[in-house]
């Protein structure tokens, strides 16, 4: 089944470019907190949402052509969930989703982008 190799391989590829954008933290370096609800003018949102030892994240960013994206990551499988115009519309998919998972008892939180993410 080649499809199902190249869908891994091009997840894979689009999660290791996006991961490989975002600023490195180590533990003595620690981002200030943000608050729960993101600024309005906010162009990057970032929600980690943990329930037991399940992990997934949200992510709604801009891109540099002025469209933006929103990805999901479920079971160490990335997925662009939206593409839209205007950001504001990658931000309601975001927190749409969101929503769904914290009525299926995960805990999201607003959080710093990682290089690296735990899996469990």
């Amino acid at each position: 089944m080649k499809s199902n190799g190249l869908f891994y391989f091009r997840s894979l590829l689009v999660a290791l470019t996006v991961l490989c954008s975002l600023p490195v933290y180590t533990q003595e370096t620690k981002p200030e907190p943000k608050p729960e609800t993101p600024a309005v003018e906010s162009t990057d949102i970032f929600y980690l949402c943990k329930r037991d030892r399940t992990t997934r994240w949200l992510r709604a960013y801009k891109l540099e052509n002025g469209k933006c994206q929103t990805l999901y990551s479920k079971e160490g499988y990335l997925q662009i969930i939206s593409s839209a115009t205007y950001f504001a519309s990658c931000e309601g998919v975001l927190h749409s989703v969101r929503k769904n998972l914290e009525e299926g008892q995960f805990k999201c939180t607003v959080a710093a982008k990682y290089n690296v993410l735990e899996l469990e």
